[in-house]
């Protein structure tokens, strides 16, 4: 089997299966393109012994502006996923290292119909609560410090980059310019007694 099932939950699309490699490093990329960047995972919930449903969306949704997909369900009906989600399979104690498991296609049918079900597709003029505009770095430290996404102009002089990924770091000796798909984006942090985060 080279292929596993997947769900992909594209914007304004039913839920479909998709088949993603079955080697970690592929399925990484994969999950990088159709999200269209770097990524992040919650679990959704426990579907047997250490295996659980995780939803992968794109880490800078928001700043970038990706387009209304669904709401979540009640009592999160408030939370909107923005841009694709993937839905996947992974192992509780080494999914990490394993990378995502196969769902049976019988499973990937009904995990479908109840997200069909329970996720609202959204109208696509919704915009993001503040709130989850707020992302946080270093949490439960000394270090703990949230910060906005803040869209910047191109810097004046070409700088070399760190990393070649979706996301590359403006190495300009301060580092703190990302560019993601040619736009440009710095962190500004916010005072400390702000304890709204995402």
């Amino acid at each position: 089997m080279t292929t596993i099932n997947a769900i992909l939950m594209e914007v304004g699309q039913a839920p479909i299966v998709y088949k993603l490699s079955n080697t970690i490093d592929n399925q990484l990329e994969e999950i990088a393109a159709i999200l269209g960047g770097n990524f992040t995972s919650s679990r959704l919930f426990q579907v047997g012994e250490n295996l659980s449903l995780h939803i992968f969306i794109n880490d800078m949704a928001i700043p970038l502006g990706l387009p209304a997909n669904r709401r979540f369900p009640q009592p999160d009906q408030h939370e909107i996923i923005f841009g694709n989600a993937l839905f996947l399979l992974l192992n509780d104690i080494d999914g990490d290292v394993e990378g995502a498991l196969q769902i049976p296609d019988h499973i990937c049918d009904f995990f479908i119909e109840k997200l069909i079900e329970n996720f609202e597709p959204c109208i696509g003029n919704e915009k993001p609560d503040p709130k989850s505009e707020i992302f946080v770095e270093n949490l439960g430290t000394k270090e703990e410090r949230r910060f906005k996404w803040q869209e910047v102009e191109r810097p004046e002089k070409d700088f070399p980059f760190i990393g070649d990924g979706y996301v590359r770091i403006v190495d300009d000796g301060t580092c703190d310019t990302y560019e993601i798909k040619g736009r440009y984006f710095k962190q500004v942090y916010l005072p400390q007694d702000d304890t709204t985060l995402q």
